[in-house]
């Protein structure tokens, strides 16, 4: 990949580059879905609200379905209490948007397309859908959490703070319309949720000592080792364009991906890897089981208090 810096002029002198928008069909993702998707102007605002809210109304309609499916067709899910029910449909939905993420994620970092040619500016007609798409899912996932901990009195401070960065970040991107080429290769990042969703559904219906829950456990837990490796090459395509970068990325947009990328690098990455493969080795719903815990000890301190 070739360092736009090396286009001359020096750092006072050199302006913004037009940002890359020609579409090449060929090198277009949305062109081997269906070629009449590269007729739809994506940049039109009411294009992509309309993108941004049908995402989150799939994610409405996903969640309630599931939910329904569930009530009448799995007994297990029936006997779940409801804060349970409802994390497993949110894991449902990340689920299905993590296998969206494979798909465009691996597609946009493994093809040659204006992504590379700007690692900035650059976009194409695959890169803008999918980050509309990101945007409303993470509006439905963020406010669904939140929903959830006010109704069920828990906090999901990892979460939250993962999704609500990605938030803003996406939505920053594009209304600037930058920084595609970071966003839409991260997606590739939600490779864990179709086999994390899988795990949580086997867990409830008691299957963690099945062979079927091995093999899933074993490839979720190295779907973590694949993220690290992934975002290596995040961290490496920062290195060969550092100066553009710093140069010509706007600064809330740097700090924004900086601060998520070094968050996931190294600290829920590594963390959700190993809290996984703790799960292997002993399955239980450690989601709820530390809420349990601290419930527990909450409860223990107050009756020393009282004592």
């Amino acid at each position: 990949m070739s360092n736009p810096t090396s286009s001359g002029g020096s750092a006072d002198s050199y302006h913004r580059p037009t940002p890359a928008v020609d579409v090449i069909p060929s090198e277009e993702l949305l062109n081997y879905v269906h070629p009449s998707l590269l007729d739809i102007e994506l940049t039109d605002s009411s294009i992509k609200q309309v993108c941004i809210g049908a995402t989150a109304m799939a994610c409405l309609v996903i969640f309630v379905s599931f939910h329904i499916f569930g009530t009448i067709c799995l007994p297990f899910y029936r006997r779940m209490p409801s804060k349970h029910k409802t994390f497993m449909c949110l894991a449902v939905i990340r689920g299905c948007y993590g296998i969206f993420g494979m798909v465009f994620g691996g597609y946009c970092l493994l093809a040659y397309t204006n992504l590379d040619r700007d690692v900035v500016f650059g976009r194409s007609a695959t890169s803008t859908l999918a980050m509309y798409i990101t945007v409303g899912f993470f509006i439905f996932e963020l406010s669904a959490v939140v929903i959830s901990d006010m109704a069920f009195g828990t906090l999901s401070k990892m979460l939250i703070v993962h999704h609500g960065l990605g938030l803003i970040s996406y939505m920053n991107a594009i209304q600037g319309q930058e920084n595609h080429s970071f966003g839409t290769k991260a997606l590739l990042l939600e490779m864990s949720t179709p086999f994390s969703c899988l795990c949580y559904v086997l867990l409830k219906a008691g299957m963690e000592k099945s062979v079927l829950w091995k093999v899933n456990q074993i490839i979720l837990v190295h779907t973590f080792h694949v993220r690290s490796v992934v975002e290596c090459y995040l961290w490496y395509v920062t290195y060969n364009n550092w100066d553009y970068i710093v140069r010509d990325m706007p600064a809330v947009s740097f700090y924004l991906l900086y601060t998520t990328l070094s968050m996931v690098t190294f600290v829920m990455t590594p963390y959700w890897g190993y809290k996984k493969t703790q799960q292997l080795f002993n399955p239980v719903d450690w989601n709820f089981q530390e809420s349990r815990n601290a419930q527990a000890l909450a409860a223990n301190g107050n009756v020393k208090k009282m004592i």
